[in-house]
């Protein structure tokens, strides 16, 4: 085969597997070492760097000639590139200072105002959060002393304010991981952290027993509103919607509790796409409900909505404290 040949299969192979794994992580891509080994069965010297463990998967890098360098040049500027880490903001706006004569510096410090400000706005958001957290601990653990609840009752509001910052953040400068954010989660953790040594065993079990029995429920609920939103629009058949359920309960993230803060949006003519289970989802169905299925994650699905759409608020909890918590 004459090597011009070889280089458009090569070509053709890797953009295709670039292209597919930047539309769908999850989706099959021509396999780019059948093409190396088309290659190397010309007899062209190939040389393959490793696939790093935390970042998009980078097809082999042909070292030799000026087609080595045009194909690397195609897949750096489709593949995803990852996203740095967040900086961490401090919560307490004393610890900026003044603002810096440094150029750079003074548009990083006018930033983090920002951020604060729009942080101070998301509080009253997730004050429904707290108060349902505050609530079950009220209920599980009797016997809290009332200065422990005046702690447990700061605690709480640090994690607001914490998870308020957090989501402001990301929400301000972008390159979010793509995961839902999971305000309960975040307010939970430390108040459970702060209760555990100040009740008893029993107490504290009861407590995680409950946080269990509930995730538990809302598991359950999610998956059948997900079924049912697949049903509406793609018309499943009976053993589709079981096939679908029993996977989504083997495979289950509590990230897709999500489903539950789904009120009615509309984007593009459709409901959101419950697309980030796509896993669960797209293998039981046919054909033509494949085709729809992806017209529907297109205008529709977490890329557009969003993944900040689902904050996992259990509800909209309850209006104030009881007022156990200032006796």
């Amino acid at each position: 085969m004459q090597p011009f040949i070889l280089q458009w299969i090569l070509v053709s192979v890797v953009t295709a597997a670039a292209v597919t794994a930047w539309a769908d992580p999850t989706a099959e891509a021509p396999a780019v070492e059948e093409a190396v080994e088309v290659w190397e069965a010309a007899e062209v010297e190939v040389m393959i760097e490793p696939v790093p463990e935390n970042g998009p998967a980078v097809p082999p890098a042909l070292e030799r000639g000026l087609f080595g360098a045009g194909l690397r040049a195609i897949f750096d500027a489709i593949a995803p590139v990852p996203q740095p880490a967040l900086p961490p903001i401090p919560t307490d706006e004393a610890e900026d200072g003044e603002m810096p004569k440094d150029p750079v510096q003074a548009q990083l410090w006018q930033q983090r105002k920002q951020i604060r400000q729009q942080a101070k706005h998301l509080e009253q958001l997730f004050q429904p959060v707290l108060r349902t957290e505050l609530e079950m601990i009220r209920q599980t653990c009797g016997t809290l002393a009332p200065e422990s609840r005046q702690r447990v009752l700061a605690v709480g509001k640090a994690a607001v304010t914490q998870t308020a910052l957090e989501f402001a953040t990301r929400q301000m400068l972008g390159g979010q991981p793509r995961r839902p954010f999971d305000a309960r989660r975040s307010i939970q953790e430390p108040l459970a952290k702060e209760v555990e040594p100040k009740v008893s065993a029993a107490e504290f079990a009861a407590y995680q027993q409950e946080q269990r029995l509930r995730v538990e429920r809302r598991g359950e609920a999610s998956r059948v509103a997900i079924v049912a939103k697949l049903d509406r629009q793609l018309d499943l058949t009976a053993v589709q919607r079981g096939a679908i359920e029993s996977d989504l309960e083997q495979r289950w993230d509590d990230a897709w509790l999500r489903e539950l803060d789904d009120q009615g949006v509309v984007m593009n003519n459709y409901r959101p796409a419950p697309d980030y289970a796509n896993g669960c989802i797209e293998p039981h169905l046919d054909e033509s409900q494949k085709a729809e299925w992806q017209r529907w994650r297109r205008a529709a699905g977490i890329a557009v909505v969003g993944v900040h759409a689902g904050w996992n608020f259990d509800g909209q909890g309850l209006h104030q404290e009881d007022d156990w918590w200032t006796k």
